[in-house]
């Protein structure tokens, strides 16, 4: 294992009544997340807040290393050339789900994180990506291929059971699901061929749209705690992404940063009160960790 020390930069997002915007995002300011070579991208909280997942994308190979808070260090964990994309914390929090095509198809892997051994997630024969987990481990929901549908799709499994589940049925495809932590709502993608936009939709857990939220242009989701609100990222002037709150009813959208660097794949905390988000500079993607204490 390599290990690599480093520091996390602390913004406080600066919040007042209806109107939320945020001081300017400068990396100059503050000290630089990571002096490793390439893209830090895709974070995602341990259970218990203490760890913090994400990718290290260097010459297009996605790499696996976790941020350790308390001991200000970050460990490299990936030490195959096995390309580990949009890797998820499983809930029982020793081990991280991926996905990679480096057997020649997309499909869903486990990291033991202690031991580096990785298994298939799925005893099925099931093109798979983009994983997601509520609090529970019983369930994941995943982008799969519908082969007779020739689209991806979203998906549910249940591993008590071993049963498996096709829940939504689109033109075009459906991908990237965010299951809230309580398991009881979850937001998807889908991207219009013609002009390559991005919408989100609300769905409940079985695939059905649900009221409130309609689609709207946006990508990058994450859930608060509770479950009453998500935050993601949306394209503003000079093709820039701002971040985004709004509540799961549709009311209440906030946008929360105005700066001029781009913004992805943010990642709330556990306790409701952090956010890892990626921004772009001149040296490409860091990710930095703001205070949502004040929202």
């Amino acid at each position: 294992m390599q290990i690599i020390t480093r520091n996390v930069i602390i913004i406080v997002l600066l919040l007042a009544n209806c109107v939320a915007k945020a001081q300017y995002i400068n990396p100059d300011s503050g000290i630089v997340v990571s002096d490793h070579y390439g893209d830090e991208l895709n974070a995602n909280w341990s259970p218990d807040g203490a760890m913090l997942l994400f990718n290290l994308i260097v010459d297009e190979e996605n790499q696996l290393c976790i941020y350790d808070f308390e001991r200000d260090t970050v460990v490299i964990i990936s030490v195959n050339r096995v390309n580990f994309r949009n890797p998820v914390w499983h809930p029982d929090g020793d081990k991280i789900v991926f996905d990679s095509s480096h057997e020649g198809h997309d499909f869903l892997y486990v990291i033991n994180v202690n031991s580096g051994a990785i298994t298939n997630l799925l005893n099925r024969d099931i093109r798979c990506r983009e994983a997601s987990f509520s609090n529970s481990s019983r369930q994941v929901y995943f982008t799969g291929f519908d082969e007779i549908g020739n689209s991806w799709e979203i998906y549910s499994y249940d591993f008590i059971y071993d049963n498996l589940n096709k829940i939504t049925d689109s033109k075009f495809g459906t991908t990237d699901p965010v299951i809230s932590h309580n398991g009881k709502h979850i937001i998807a993608s889908k991207t219009d061929p013609f002009n390559g936009s991005v919408s989100l939709e609300l769905l409940n857990w079985y695939g059905e749209k649900e009221g409130g939220v309609r689609s709207f242009e946006g990508e990058n989701v994450a859930w608060d705690k509770a479950g009453l609100k998500f935050y993601f990222v949306k394209k503003e002037s000079d093709s820039l992404r701002e971040l985004y709150s709004i509540w799961k009813d549709g009311t209440h959208i906030e946008k929360l940063t105005e700066s001029n660097f781009d913004i992805a794949t943010p990642a709330i905390s556990p306790d409701g009160n952090r956010a890892a988000v990626s921004i772009r500079n001149d040296l490409g993607w860091d990710i930095i960790v703001v205070s949502l204490d004040d929202y």
